[in-house]
């Protein structure tokens, strides 16, 4: 539907209101169709990142009237709902995406009852219309009716009644759309010829709005519709307006004056101006909730930051500055007695009256800005080293380790070459939309500017990153290639081998490109937190850090007016976490090439297709002498080539809560409503509940059935504390992700005694009499020693403790899964359950397997002549001698009480050769037993580091600090306690002082910090 930016002449004899209701007949007639023959949008799987904090510029932040939750949008897609009293993340709105912009968020507003979130952008999958969405806070659905479709623009500011009744919406060159809570229609103002960037309400329910046209708007609402009642032109562009508290005054910041203007509200005739900023803007403006501040801020700037100034007495006042961020600011809004503040750094803050800052969700992406010759690759682009900020310190990524660490000189990498190198070559190209070859001006699209830039080693061509490409040129200045990105590209680089152009972009990643045609071939994106990364391919196959898995996942659009949905890419772990493909990737310089190698070596072996049930557990105590030659079920099934074995064909149910998120409470069981979906080819098997992380039910097949309709209820025990309930439902594809529900505690905090468990079972097991090539020191002793010290617990923290030890021939393959079943059947809700495992393991495939005390459960090195041939053996022999990681994790996560897990196997023997010895890659394993946050683990070393030994020590650096800190080093708070925060902050430092940072402990401590243990005497 489209309206004319001219107003129509009246027409004798029919009157304004019968005039305004027939707009208003024939507005909603048509929206109705239009919302019927909706859009359609892609439902191909996307990947994206998700790093817990939005990757691009805030565009709006909001709250309810009483500041209980805090809404932040962004240019990235996504809206996130905040708990405003922790900070902490509730929910993340995904509205459908398309390519591009569409999909972008401008505008976004919490209901004042705090019951909607209303989301608008760029919706415009057709080309033509675009989307309102209303989503339930509670829940974080987008329910049936509450999507309104067919805007002619974009959405570039919505804003809510102070009852909630009414929805401001305003478009881009399109005018204003007003509408009841139910998306009923109201009435409409197309006589705009920009956008409307602001819009409010005063409480007495007028409407005022203003626009890049340089006009101010007001309006009442009535049982007319939508009436205005005034405008007047404005010196200036305003961009943003605010009511004072008691609606006497209208506050107006402009894009391109550094002052606010006052108004009259009722008049719009001019009451005073803030005292004028010589650089800069002012063009977002809000008030303090008593009126006596109107706070201003924009592109305007102090001691070099973008700041937040505070006018006392309403804006008579010389401004004092109150915040500063590195980027623009984007959004200001009223907030309790104070004001929220949405940055483009990405950010967003909250500040009370004073001025102190209150809560601070910064950004969790690397910023590559002004990296420059900090930028540096290694010849063959494996190695990659960078700064996560400006001026901050750099790290090194090194694929063929996949690992990352503080990088130094030694790695001796190259920075990229600029035209001084060359003595000649691109100018004018440092944030320039000019940039130039000689005399020559390089072409790019309008409003493109160019950002980074490096030169070939051969001095053949060089590659310019503007803010929206990727271009490579020839030395001349002729254009080669473009590649459109993701993001600004802020730094680059092209490794002197000649393949590959590498990328550093706006949204945090790192980017491999072929320098032969521009095609992306691999993405890297590292945390701020400097530990957690992850590097995938186009298709999704990925290699990982531990707890990197979350940070990428698949983006799935299901339709025009549903909400998407998003599953972490550790959802499909078994069949996309594919290491060697990434690194093959590399060599290759093509992914199809990579995954097509990987499918014919395990073809050679006899692998069988994707989806093949996992070979069983072996029964035999005597398992058969390994052979080279012997064939056997493999231990990991292909890769899915490209098409084959598609994210959207493998989905793990989703758990749509039908309770609220965030409940207060004195009961001591809460009703939790959810319903199912799954796809119909993989019905829901099982659905596990945690409060606390301790797993309290388990619904199986049978159980899900039983339940009457769609929706299941289950009740759930909660202590008389604050708590936390998860929700994880399983098909054959795999787990959901996870439902949380906060439960705080509305009467007066009680003391809960310190948690007492009734029995400790502990399945002990050691092995270091392997065959003689494979012999380690110290690992029998390790669980000697671990048993001794947990034995001695009982009647402390635990009223029994029950050991099962198994030390070398002792710790055979069946001895082994028969002591993970025991546990299984043995651990009670009250109960305790630990298991500690060090020797040997190896990874296979991408597969975790312990390797138990059986004689000759290993080959002679003798037997082969390169790396391959070990593998071979591997996948033919491993699955039914050694003990599979997934009967450990299915052990561990099945224990009905608290459940902890010690492992050192990360060993490789003390005549191992380069080559010939095991791969204890134990980051598939430990990912997939912290998957359900349920397990406290303590791993002796990261991934893909080897374990440390030294006679002198006694035992394994990991054991050795376990055992000190049960003996009184991790009793922090001098109580007599151990807990696994306090045990974690212990072994972690001093493992790394023991080996001299060689080797790093991994800790997962879930949230749970009940004592594990006491002081030994």
């Amino acid at each position: 539907m489209k309206f004319s930016f001219v107003k129509p002449k009246p027409r004798l004899g029919f009157p304004m209101w019968a005039r305004a209701a027939c707009r208003q007949l024939v507005f909603g007639l048509l929206l109705c169709l239009v919302r019927a023959a909706a859009a359609q949008v892609s439902t191909e799987p996307i990947l994206r990142i998700e790093a817990g904090a939005h990757l691009s510029l805030v565009t709006r932040v909001s709250s309810d009237s009483q500041g209980r939750w805090i809404v932040s949008a962004s240019e990235d897609k996504t809206a996130r709902l905040w708990d405003a009293a922790t900070g902490r993340l509730l929910t993340v709105f995904r509205p459908p995406v398309g390519p591009e912009g569409v999909g972008a968020i401008y505008a976004a507003a919490l209901s004042p009852d705090g019951r909607q979130v209303a989301l608008g952008g760029n919706a415009g999958f057709d080309g033509r219309t675009h989307s309102l969405y209303l989503f339930e806070r509670a829940s974080g659905r987008l329910p049936p009716k509450s999507t309104l479709s067919g805007l002619e623009a974009p959405v570039t500011q919505v804003a809510w009644s102070k009852d909630s009744q009414l929805l401001a919406v305003g478009l881009r060159q399109s005018g204003l759309r007003v509408f009841q809570r139910n998306l009923g229609f109201i009435g409409s103002d197309p006589e705009y010829n920009e956008a409307i960037y602001g819009a409010d309400f005063a409480a007495d329910g007028r409407l005022a709005t203003c626009s890049l046209d340089g006009s101010i708007r007001l309006y009442r609402i009535d049982r007319k519709g939508l009436q205005r009642t005034a405008r007047k032109q404005m010196p200036g562009k305003p961009y943003s307006l605010a009511f004072s508290p008691d609606g006497s005054m209208l506050a107006v910041g402009y894009q391109d004056s550094g002052r606010i203007d006052v108004l009259d509200a009722a008049t719009l005739t001019p009451r005073h101006t803030t005292p004028p900023l010589s650089e800069g803007n002012l063009g977002r403006v809000a008030w303090s909730s008593d009126g006596r501040i109107l706070y201003g801020g924009g592109t305007a700037r102090a001691r070099d930051r973008f700041a937040v100034f505070a006018f006392a007495d309403s804006g008579r006042a010389a401004a004092r500055e109150i915040t500063g961020f590195s980027n623009i600011v984007t959004s200001l809004v009223a907030w309790r007695d104070g004001v929220l503040v949405g940055s483009a750094e990405p950010s967003w803050a909250s500040f009370d009256a004073a001025g102190s800052r209150r809560l601070y969700a910064r950004q969790q992406t690397a910023d590559y800005r002004d990296a420059d010759d900090k930028f540096m690759l290694s010849e063959d682009a494996a190695r990659v080293a960078f700064p996560l900020a400006p001026g901050g310190n750099m790290l090194l990524f090194d694929l063929a380790k996949g690992d990352v660490r503080p990088y130094g000189p030694e790695a001796k990498l190259e920075s990229p070459r600029q035209p001084s190198w060359m003595g000649g070559g691109p100018s004018n190209w440092k944030n320039s939309s000019a940039p130039k070859i000689g005399s020559r001006q390089l072409e790019l699209r309008p409003g493109e500017v160019s950002r980074s830039m490096a030169i070939s080693a051969d001095k053949q061509r060089f590659v310019l990153g503007t803010e929206w490409y990727l271009r490579a040129y020839a030395v001349d200045g002729n254009p080669l290639w473009e590649q459109r990105t993701p993001a600004a590209v802020w730094a680059t680089n092209l490794s002197s081998d000649g393949r590959w152009v590498v990328a550093g972009l706006g949204d945090g990643t790192i980017r491999w490109y072929r320098t032969r045609d521009g095609r992306e071939q691999l993405a890297l994106f590292v945390h701020i937190d400097g530990k957690r990364w992850i590097i995938w391919s186009p298709s999704g196959y990925y290699d990982t850090s531990l707890e990197g898995e979350d940070l990428v996942g698949w983006h799935l659009n299901r339709g025009p007016n549903i909400a998407s949905d998003f599953f972490s890419v550790g959802r499909f772990r078994d069949r996309f976490y594919r290491p060697e493909i990434i690194q093959s990737i590399l060599r290759t310089g093509d992914e199809g090439e990579a995954v097509r190698a990987a499918a014919s070596a395990l073809a050679a072996l006899g692998v069988s297709e994707p989806g093949s049930p996992p070979p069983p557990v072996e029964t035999s105590k005597s398992p058969p002498r390994p052979s080279a030659l012997a064939p056997s079920t493999p231990a990991v099934a292909p890769p899915p080539a490209r098409g084959q074995g598609n994210v959207a064909n493998l989905l793990p149910p989703v758990i749509d809560l039908q309770t609220e998120s965030e409940l207060e409470t004195s009961a001591s069981t809460i009703p939790v409503r959810f319903v199912l979906r799954s796809p119909s080819d993989a019905p829901v098997s099982e659905v596990k509940v945690r409060v606390n992380d301790k797993l309290v039910r388990s619904l199986d097949n049978r159980a899900l059935r039983s339940t009457r309709g769609e929706a299941h209820e289950v009740q759930v025990e909660i202590p008389p504390v604050d708590s936390q309930i998860r929700l994880f439902a399983a098909n054959k594809n795999g787990k959901s992700e996870p439902v949380v529900i906060s439960v705080r505690r509305s009467a007066a905090p009680v003391k809960v005694p310190e948690t007492r468990f009734e029995t400790l079972y502990l399945l002990i097991i050691g092995v270091s009499k392997y065959p003689e090539e494979w012999k380690l020191d110290l690992a029998e002793k390790d669980a000697r020693d671990f048993n001794h010290h947990m034995v001695r617990q009982a009647g402390k923290l635990y009223g029994t403790a029950v050991p099962r030890l198994l030390i070398n021939e002792q710790a055979s393959r069946q001895n082994v899964l028969d002591g993970l079943r025991w546990l299984r059947e043995s651990v009670g809700e009250k109960d305790a359950g630990v298991v500690f495992m060090a020797g040997h393991g190896d990874r296979v495939g991408a597969a975790y397997y312990f390797i138990p005390g059986d004689p000759e459960v290993l080959p002679s090195r003798a037997e082969f002549k390169s790396t391959q041939d070990f593998e071979n053996w591997k996948q033919q022999n491993a699955p039914r001698r050694w003990v599979p990681g997934e009967e450990i994790s299915r052990t561990l996560l099945g224990l009905k009480g608290r459940s902890a897990f010690f492992i050192d196997t990360c060993h490789s023997g003390v005549n191992a050769r380069p080559g010939q010895s095991t791969n204890p890659d134990l980051t598939k394993a430990l990912n997939e037993i912290n998957e359900e946050r349920g397990v406290i683990v303590f791993a002796s070393s990261t991934g893909k580091e080897l374990s440390q030994e030294d006679p002198a020590w006694g035992n394994g650096a990991f054991t050795k600090a376990i055992i000190e800190g049960l003996r009184g080093g991790a009793d922090f708070r001098k109580d007599g306690l151990i807990r696994p925060s306090t045990l974690q902050s212990y072994v972690t430092d001093r493992v790394i002082e023991l080996t001299k940072r060689e080797q790093r402990p991994v800790i997962f401590t879930v949230g749970i910090d009940d004592p594990i243990a006491v002081k030994a005497q």
